[in-house]
């Protein structure tokens, strides 16, 4: 087996005959497999015209697009490393990611992020010249170089690279899934994040479908009218993508026809559960897993009564709860998960400072999970989302959740405050269901004291949010999780 990523799929997608087949379709044209390869070969020989070598690093700031993926494969095969970045951010965090990079080149676009051409922190190119050079027959060697960094999502602090090797990608097939020549393909989260890399790239190469590609970031409205006009099977999305998907007319009818739904990168709550299920059925997959080593684990939201249930974890992926001192528990009980994995990639914070990995390891998740009889993973908030009321711990995901399950809240995000009188208390971060009513001005409002008496009825009173506050929408990064150190910051603001 070739151990070039590049090289491996070109001879897959050849064996598989595949070559004259639709890969991508675009806003004005449909791509080959046979186009997708031409246009890597030619790229990666214009990064060697440009100076270059294996080893090397190269930003893209692209939007998803076919020159985006030409970038991608270019970059492996000429045994350069790949860093896709978020064109979306702000001026000040993409500098930020250009500078933790390191890159010997950075890749632009017109469109977006232009001013990285005169902005001196690194040499600039346009696809366009680097795509104009002679197709390129060689491979570099792969096997153990990287091949891709991409950068942690950032909730729990500055985001870190982490890097991929070739082997990764082929020892774990990634990409494979329920998808085939017969399906079309459509991710809303974009390729600078894994999971929609891999939707959309490793997917396509690894299995012959078809995808949608989508220059600017989708919205709900833009989303539906891709998969009426491209006749989507398959799609990826985060949660909270979809929770707005549902406010869009003529979702069921969209939703109802397609075969499969996955949805990951952050938690899928109770309400969204309540609502996606009768629509889309088993058909809607739950995945779970961490930037640093992939999939943990996986299930159909359906299968399961409670919205904490995720499902079993990977083949060949042991999962254990542990205590604060890193001794088992016994079933059902919550303690920290961890994971056994081939290979973990530690976060860097510079670019130069290269693939840091871990094999055949047992991963930390800091994750508050547990494991029921079924050997089912059930998720219940990040360890370090813990707040801490009266001397007691609190969960926000259990506050939130049943927050949630108020017809009248489409999501909602607790956090401790510090009072005026200098005690600390909880106070919910909630949006309002669109054309639902109710008077949401304050946190004296019929809608806020409805939903603390909820609280009130069911939880302790240590997990009881003091107020409730209204945003158009919860803080959330470029992968969709929610920021819950801007919520803390802001806190002081409502007080």
């Amino acid at each position: 087996m070739p151990e070039n990523l590049t090289q491996y799929f070109a001879e897959l997608v050849r064996a598989e005959g595949w070559s004259d087949r639709a890969a991508f379709l675009t806003e004005d044209r449909v791509w080959t497999f046979a186009e997708v390869f031409d246009g890597a070969a030619r790229v990666a020989n214009g990064y060697r015209a440009a100076g270059l070598s294996r080893g090397d690093r190269v930003l893209l700031a692209l939007p998803d697009s076919m020159e985006m993926i030409w970038c991608l494969l270019g970059a492996w095969q000429a045994g350069i490393v790949a860093v896709p970045v978020n064109v979306q951010m702000s001026q000040q965090d993409l500098t930020r990611d250009v500078e933790t990079a390191e890159p010997t080149l950075i890749v632009v676009d017109p469109e977006t992020a232009c001013w990285l051409d005169t902005a001196g922190l690194a040499p600039t190119a346009g696809v366009e010249p680097l795509a104009a050079a002679e197709p390129d027959s060689k491979f570099a060697d792969g096997g153990d170089a990287p091949a891709l960094a991409v950068f942690t999502s950032g909730t729990t602090g500055v985001p870190k690279l982490c890097f991929f090797l070739h082997r990764n990608f082929l020892d774990q097939r990634v990409g494979t899934g329920a998808a085939g020549p017969d399906t079309v393909g459509l991710s809303v989260s974009r390729m600078y994040f894994f999971g929609g890399l891999s939707a959309s790239v490793l997917t396509t190469l690894s299995t012959g479908q078809t995808a949608v590609l989508s220059r600017p970031r989708a919205t709900p409205a833009a989303a539906i009218e891709l998969m009426r006009r491209h006749q989507v099977t398959n799609l990826f999305a985060q949660p909270s993508f979809l929770a707005r998907l549902l406010l869009e007319p003529g979702h069921a009818e969209v939703l109802g026809r397609l075969r499969l739904v996955t949805c990951a990168g952050e938690v899928l709550s109770a309400r969204m559960r309540e609502h996606l299920v009768p629509i889309i059925g088993d058909r809607l997959i739950n995945g779970y897993g961490a930037t640093e080593i992939g999939g943990i684990a996986v299930g159909q939201p359906a299968a399961y009564e409670v919205a904490s249930a995720v499902g079993p974890a990977f083949d060949g992926r042991p999962v254990r709860i542990v205590d604060a001192e890193g001794d088992a528990l016994p079933t059902g009980q919550r303690g920290e998960l961890r994971i056994r994995v081939p290979f973990a990639t530690r976060g860097v914070a510079r670019g130069s400072l290269g693939p840091d990995q871990l094999t055949d390891t047992w991963w930390r998740t800091g994750d508050l999970a547990s494991i029921d009889e079924n050997d089912v993973v059930h998720v219940h908030g990040r360890l370090d989302d813990v707040e801490v009321i009266g001397g007691q711990n609190v969960v926000p995901g259990e506050v939130e959740r049943l927050l949630e399950s108020h017809p009248r809240v489409l999501e909602a995000a607790v956090s401790a405050v510090r009072r005026p009188a200098g005690d600390t208390s909880l106070r919910a971060y909630t949006v309002v269901t669109p054309g639902s009513g109710g008077d949401t001005d304050d946190g004296n409002g019929a809608l806020g004291a409805e939903l603390v008496d909820l609280a009130r009825a069911h939880l302790s009173w240590y997990k009881v949010p003091q107020d409730v506050v209204w945003l158009d929408a919860l803080p959330r990064n470029g992968n969709g999780k929610i920021l819950r150190r801007k919520l803390r910051s802001d806190g002081d603001q409502f007080v």
